[in-house]
Protein backbone atom coordinates (compact mmCIF):
# COMPACT_ATOMS: atom_id res chain seq x y z
CA UNK A 1 0.00 0.00 0.00
CA UNK A 2 1.23 3.52 -0.59
CA UNK A 3 0.22 6.56 0.38
CA UNK A 4 0.84 10.04 -1.37
CA UNK A 5 -0.65 13.81 -0.20
CA UNK A 6 -2.01 15.89 -3.22
CA UNK A 7 -3.81 18.64 -1.63
CA UNK A 8 -3.60 19.34 2.11
CA UNK A 9 -4.84 22.50 2.77
CA UNK A 10 -8.00 23.37 4.34
CA UNK A 11 -11.44 25.35 3.18
CA UNK A 12 -9.81 27.39 0.52
CA UNK A 13 -7.19 27.07 -2.44
CA UNK A 14 -3.73 29.15 -1.66
CA UNK A 15 -1.15 29.69 -4.21
CA UNK A 16 1.77 31.04 -3.12
CA UNK A 17 2.22 34.70 -3.52
CA UNK A 18 4.96 36.54 -5.19
CA UNK A 19 5.22 38.19 -1.66
CA UNK A 20 6.03 34.26 -0.09
CA UNK A 21 7.76 33.42 -2.68
CA UNK A 22 10.46 36.52 -2.46
CA UNK A 23 10.48 36.13 1.42
CA UNK A 24 12.06 32.11 0.55
CA UNK A 25 14.42 33.49 -2.28
CA UNK A 26 15.52 36.11 0.56
CA UNK A 27 16.15 33.41 3.17
CA UNK A 28 17.63 31.38 0.73
CA UNK A 29 20.04 33.81 -0.59
CA UNK A 30 20.91 35.08 2.64
CA UNK A 31 21.57 31.29 4.48
CA UNK A 32 23.51 30.53 1.69
CA UNK A 33 27.42 30.19 1.65
CA UNK A 34 29.58 30.74 -1.38
CA UNK A 35 30.29 27.00 -2.00
CA UNK A 36 26.29 26.07 -1.50
CA UNK A 37 26.69 28.08 -5.02
CA UNK A 38 29.79 26.61 -6.54
CA UNK A 39 28.10 24.45 -8.73
CA UNK A 40 24.66 23.06 -10.36
CA UNK A 41 25.37 20.18 -7.85
CA UNK A 42 26.18 22.27 -5.21
CA UNK A 43 23.03 24.00 -5.40
CA UNK A 44 20.99 21.29 -5.29
CA UNK A 45 22.42 20.31 -1.96
CA UNK A 46 21.67 23.37 -1.08
CA UNK A 47 18.29 23.06 -1.81
CA UNK A 48 17.97 19.63 -0.66
CA UNK A 49 18.52 20.35 2.66
CA UNK A 50 17.09 23.91 3.42
CA UNK A 51 13.86 24.45 5.44
CA UNK A 52 13.03 27.44 2.80
CA UNK A 53 13.14 25.07 -0.47
CA UNK A 54 9.87 23.73 -0.40
CA UNK A 55 6.05 24.19 0.40
CA UNK A 56 3.17 22.70 2.27
CA UNK A 57 1.30 23.28 -0.59
CA UNK A 58 -1.76 25.27 -1.27
CA UNK A 59 -4.44 22.65 -2.94
CA UNK A 60 -7.50 21.11 -0.70
CA UNK A 61 -7.80 17.94 0.64
CA UNK A 62 -7.23 14.97 -1.58
CA UNK A 63 -5.29 12.00 -0.64
CA UNK A 64 -4.07 8.99 -2.97
CA UNK A 65 -3.87 5.69 -1.71
CA UNK A 66 -2.49 2.52 -3.91
CA UNK A 67 -2.64 -0.47 -3.67
CA UNK A 68 -2.29 -3.80 -6.53
CA UNK A 69 -4.31 -2.30 -9.17
CA UNK A 70 -6.38 -0.01 -7.68
CA UNK A 71 -6.67 3.89 -7.04
CA UNK A 72 -8.36 4.98 -3.90
CA UNK A 73 -8.88 8.71 -3.71
CA UNK A 74 -10.05 10.17 -0.06
CA UNK A 75 -11.68 13.65 -1.29
CA UNK A 76 -11.63 15.60 -4.56
CA UNK A 77 -10.18 19.25 -3.37
CA UNK A 78 -8.21 20.56 -6.08
CA UNK A 79 -5.36 18.29 -5.45
CA UNK A 80 -7.43 15.96 -7.58
CA UNK A 81 -6.29 17.38 -11.16
CA UNK A 82 -2.40 17.17 -10.49
CA UNK A 83 -3.25 13.32 -9.04
CA UNK A 84 -5.62 13.13 -12.07
CA UNK A 85 -2.82 14.52 -14.71
CA UNK A 86 -0.21 11.66 -12.61
CA UNK A 87 -2.70 9.04 -13.47
CA UNK A 88 -2.70 9.72 -17.45
CA UNK A 89 1.00 9.79 -17.13
CA UNK A 90 1.70 6.73 -15.66
CA UNK A 91 -0.77 4.85 -17.13
CA UNK A 92 -3.42 4.18 -14.16
CA UNK A 93 -5.91 6.22 -15.37
CA UNK A 94 -6.99 3.73 -18.07
CA UNK A 95 -5.73 0.76 -16.46
CA UNK A 96 -6.32 0.70 -12.64
CA UNK A 97 -9.76 0.31 -10.60
CA UNK A 98 -10.76 3.88 -9.57
CA UNK A 99 -12.92 4.48 -6.15
CA UNK A 100 -13.67 7.90 -4.45
CA UNK A 101 -14.44 8.46 -0.81
CA UNK A 102 -15.78 11.39 0.47
CA UNK A 103 -15.78 12.46 3.87
CA UNK A 104 -18.52 15.26 3.26
CA UNK A 105 -19.86 17.57 0.41
CA UNK A 106 -18.60 21.26 1.10
CA UNK A 107 -17.04 23.01 -2.00
CA UNK A 108 -13.26 22.54 -0.88
CA UNK A 109 -13.61 18.83 -0.81
CA UNK A 110 -15.22 18.63 -4.11
CA UNK A 111 -14.14 21.30 -6.62
CA UNK A 112 -11.61 19.13 -8.18
CA UNK A 113 -14.24 16.40 -9.04
CA UNK A 114 -14.81 18.12 -12.64
CA UNK A 115 -11.40 17.95 -13.33
CA UNK A 116 -10.85 14.70 -12.64
CA UNK A 117 -9.78 12.84 -16.28
CA UNK A 118 -11.26 9.69 -15.17
CA UNK A 119 -14.78 10.78 -15.51
CA UNK A 120 -14.33 12.07 -19.25
CA UNK A 121 -13.52 8.37 -20.20
CA UNK A 122 -16.54 6.35 -22.18
CA UNK A 123 -17.31 3.53 -20.37
CA UNK A 124 -14.99 3.88 -17.35
CA UNK A 125 -15.90 2.49 -14.36
CA UNK A 126 -15.83 4.69 -11.20
CA UNK A 127 -17.02 4.03 -7.68
CA UNK A 128 -18.00 7.17 -5.66
CA UNK A 129 -18.46 6.49 -1.89
CA UNK A 130 -19.70 8.54 1.31
CA UNK A 131 -21.31 8.11 4.58
CA UNK A 132 -24.55 9.57 2.68
CA UNK A 133 -27.27 8.34 0.69
CA UNK A 134 -27.13 12.18 -1.78
CA UNK A 135 -23.84 11.76 -3.10
CA UNK A 136 -25.05 11.86 -6.76
CA UNK A 137 -27.18 15.15 -6.81
CA UNK A 138 -24.74 16.50 -4.40
CA UNK A 139 -21.82 16.47 -6.97
CA UNK A 140 -23.87 17.19 -9.51
CA UNK A 141 -25.51 20.35 -8.48
CA UNK A 142 -21.79 21.89 -9.09
CA UNK A 143 -22.36 20.57 -12.71
CA UNK A 144 -25.49 22.41 -13.08
CA UNK A 145 -26.56 25.39 -14.64
CA UNK A 146 -24.16 28.08 -15.52
CA UNK A 147 -21.95 26.22 -12.53
CA UNK A 148 -20.14 24.76 -15.01
CA UNK A 149 -19.65 24.12 -18.96
CA UNK A 150 -20.00 19.86 -18.58
CA UNK A 151 -23.02 18.54 -17.04
CA UNK A 152 -23.23 15.48 -14.77
CA UNK A 153 -25.74 13.83 -16.80
CA UNK A 154 -23.30 14.22 -20.23
CA UNK A 155 -20.31 12.54 -19.07
CA UNK A 156 -19.46 9.35 -20.64
CA UNK A 157 -18.03 7.50 -17.68
CA UNK A 158 -20.35 5.32 -15.06
CA UNK A 159 -20.03 6.72 -12.10
CA UNK A 160 -21.88 4.50 -9.45
CA UNK A 161 -22.46 6.03 -6.29
CA UNK A 162 -23.10 4.21 -3.05
CA UNK A 163 -23.26 4.73 0.72
CA UNK A 164 -21.12 2.95 3.48
CA UNK A 165 -23.42 2.48 6.39
CA UNK A 166 -22.17 3.42 9.99
CA UNK A 167 -20.80 0.42 12.44
CA UNK A 168 -20.23 -1.90 9.65
CA UNK A 169 -16.82 -2.97 7.52
CA UNK A 170 -17.29 -2.78 3.77
CA UNK A 171 -15.22 -4.86 1.29
CA UNK A 172 -13.56 -2.80 -1.75
CA UNK A 173 -11.82 -4.47 -3.90
CA UNK A 174 -9.98 -5.93 -1.53
CA UNK A 175 -9.23 -3.43 1.05
CA UNK A 176 -12.08 -2.81 4.04
CA UNK A 177 -13.40 0.47 4.52
CA UNK A 178 -15.12 1.54 7.93
CA UNK A 179 -16.36 4.72 8.31
CA UNK A 180 -16.60 7.05 11.76
CA UNK A 181 -19.20 10.12 12.05
CA UNK A 182 -17.50 12.95 12.76
CA UNK A 183 -18.26 16.70 14.10
CA UNK A 184 -18.90 19.08 11.34
CA UNK A 185 -21.78 21.08 9.69
CA UNK A 186 -23.72 19.13 7.16
CA UNK A 187 -22.37 15.78 7.96
CA UNK A 188 -18.81 14.48 7.75
CA UNK A 189 -17.04 10.98 7.94
CA UNK A 190 -13.77 9.86 8.61
CA UNK A 191 -12.12 6.54 7.19
CA UNK A 192 -10.14 3.46 8.13
CA UNK A 193 -9.01 1.87 5.09
CA UNK A 194 -7.22 -1.65 5.59
CA UNK A 195 -4.74 -3.68 2.91
CA UNK A 196 -2.68 -6.93 3.80
CA UNK A 197 -2.27 -5.81 7.27
CA UNK A 198 -1.65 -2.09 6.45
CA UNK A 199 -4.43 0.63 7.50
CA UNK A 200 -4.46 4.23 7.25
CA UNK A 201 -7.28 6.05 8.80
CA UNK A 202 -8.28 9.55 7.63
CA UNK A 203 -10.24 12.17 10.19
CA UNK A 204 -10.46 15.78 8.48
CA UNK A 205 -13.03 18.66 9.44
CA UNK A 206 -14.08 17.59 12.56
CA UNK A 207 -14.50 19.33 15.71
CA UNK A 208 -13.45 17.04 18.51
CA UNK A 209 -11.92 20.09 20.59
CA UNK A 210 -15.41 21.68 21.55
CA UNK A 211 -15.94 18.27 23.31
CA UNK A 212 -12.35 16.27 23.99
CA UNK A 213 -13.66 14.13 26.74
CA UNK A 214 -16.65 12.88 24.79
CA UNK A 215 -14.73 11.77 21.62
CA UNK A 216 -11.30 10.41 23.00
CA UNK A 217 -12.34 6.97 23.27
CA UNK A 218 -14.14 6.31 20.05
CA UNK A 219 -11.55 8.05 18.12
CA UNK A 220 -8.46 6.19 19.75
CA UNK A 221 -10.56 2.62 19.04
CA UNK A 222 -10.66 3.63 15.49
CA UNK A 223 -7.39 4.51 14.52
CA UNK A 224 -5.76 1.68 16.89
CA UNK A 225 -2.86 -0.21 14.81
CA UNK A 226 -3.53 2.29 11.92
CA UNK A 227 0.20 2.95 10.09
CA UNK A 228 -0.65 6.39 9.35
CA UNK A 229 -3.07 8.93 10.33
CA UNK A 230 -4.46 11.70 9.35
CA UNK A 231 -6.29 14.37 11.20
CA UNK A 232 -7.92 17.65 11.05
CA UNK A 233 -5.18 20.25 12.97
CA UNK A 234 -6.32 23.38 10.80
CA UNK A 235 -5.78 25.46 14.23
CA UNK A 236 -3.20 26.46 16.78
CA UNK A 237 -4.62 26.31 20.21
CA UNK A 238 -5.51 29.88 20.77
CA UNK A 239 -6.50 29.99 17.46
CA UNK A 240 -9.05 27.93 18.08
CA UNK A 241 -10.79 29.33 20.39
CA UNK A 242 -11.95 32.39 17.70
CA UNK A 243 -13.55 29.53 15.44
CA UNK A 244 -15.72 27.24 17.91
CA UNK A 245 -17.93 26.23 15.60
CA UNK A 246 -16.43 26.37 12.66
CA UNK A 247 -16.05 22.34 12.49
CA UNK A 248 -12.24 22.45 12.75
CA UNK A 249 -9.57 21.11 15.40
CA UNK A 250 -6.41 21.73 17.33
CA UNK A 251 -3.24 18.81 17.22
CA UNK A 252 -3.18 19.00 21.24
CA UNK A 253 -6.92 17.39 21.71
CA UNK A 254 -5.24 14.62 18.76
CA UNK A 255 -2.39 14.02 20.83
CA UNK A 256 -4.32 13.77 24.14
CA UNK A 257 -6.79 11.49 22.64
CA UNK A 258 -3.72 8.64 20.91
CA UNK A 259 -1.19 9.68 23.69
CA UNK A 260 -1.82 5.24 24.83
CA UNK A 261 -2.96 4.63 21.28
CA UNK A 262 -0.51 1.97 19.03
CA UNK A 263 -0.49 3.71 15.55
CA UNK A 264 2.42 4.86 13.46
CA UNK A 265 2.79 8.31 12.80
CA UNK A 266 0.36 11.29 13.14
CA UNK A 267 -0.22 14.08 10.26
CA UNK A 268 -1.73 17.67 10.80
CA UNK A 269 -3.96 18.28 8.00
CA UNK A 270 -6.29 20.59 6.54
CA UNK A 271 -3.95 24.19 7.09
CA UNK A 272 -5.38 27.08 7.79
CA UNK A 273 -5.39 28.74 4.39
CA UNK A 274 -4.38 31.57 6.39
CA UNK A 275 -1.27 30.20 8.00
CA UNK A 276 1.88 29.97 5.61
CA UNK A 277 4.61 27.98 5.76
CA UNK A 278 6.14 29.07 8.57
CA UNK A 279 3.26 29.20 10.49
CA UNK A 280 2.40 25.57 9.69
CA UNK A 281 6.34 24.94 10.57
CA UNK A 282 5.12 26.86 14.12
CA UNK A 283 2.44 24.67 14.74
CA UNK A 284 4.51 21.30 14.44
CA UNK A 285 6.94 22.67 16.57
CA UNK A 286 4.83 23.40 19.25
CA UNK A 287 3.08 19.83 19.14
CA UNK A 288 5.97 18.21 18.77
CA UNK A 289 6.80 19.73 22.62
CA UNK A 290 3.50 18.96 23.79
CA UNK A 291 3.91 15.39 22.83
CA UNK A 292 7.11 15.63 24.60
CA UNK A 293 5.10 16.75 27.26
CA UNK A 294 1.86 14.93 27.90
CA UNK A 295 3.01 11.74 26.10
CA UNK A 296 6.80 10.86 26.36
CA UNK A 297 6.38 7.67 26.05
CA UNK A 298 4.75 7.21 22.63
CA UNK A 299 6.46 5.63 20.27
CA UNK A 300 4.30 6.85 17.18
CA UNK A 301 5.50 9.98 15.32
CA UNK A 302 4.77 13.44 14.42
CA UNK A 303 4.42 15.78 10.97
CA UNK A 304 2.53 18.00 9.08
CA UNK A 305 0.76 17.20 5.54
CA UNK A 306 2.94 18.37 2.53
CA UNK A 307 2.05 17.86 -1.03
CA UNK A 308 3.69 15.64 -2.31
CA UNK A 309 4.63 13.40 0.67
CA UNK A 310 4.30 9.72 0.31
CA UNK A 311 4.16 6.17 2.41
CA UNK A 312 5.13 3.22 0.97
CA UNK A 313 3.45 0.59 3.50
CA UNK A 314 4.39 -2.79 1.62
CA UNK A 315 2.66 -5.64 2.71
CA UNK A 316 2.69 -7.31 6.26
Amino acid sequence: MRVRLWGVRGSLATPMSSEQLREKARSLLTEAKPEDLASPTAIDAYLDRSEHSWTYGGNTSCVEIAFADQVFILDAGTGLRPLSAQLLADGRGKTHAINLFFTHFHWDHICGFPFFGAIYQPGREIGVWSGRSDAEPLLAAQMSGAHFPVKWGGLPSKITCRQIPEDTTVEINGAKVQILPLIHPDKAYGYRIEYRGRTVCYLTDTEVSKSPHRLAEAYAAFVAGADVVIVDAMYGFLDYHDHINFGHSTIFNFIDFFKETAIGELVIFHHDPLAGDPAVSRLLSDARRYKNLIAPNATWTLSAAAEGRSWDLGDI
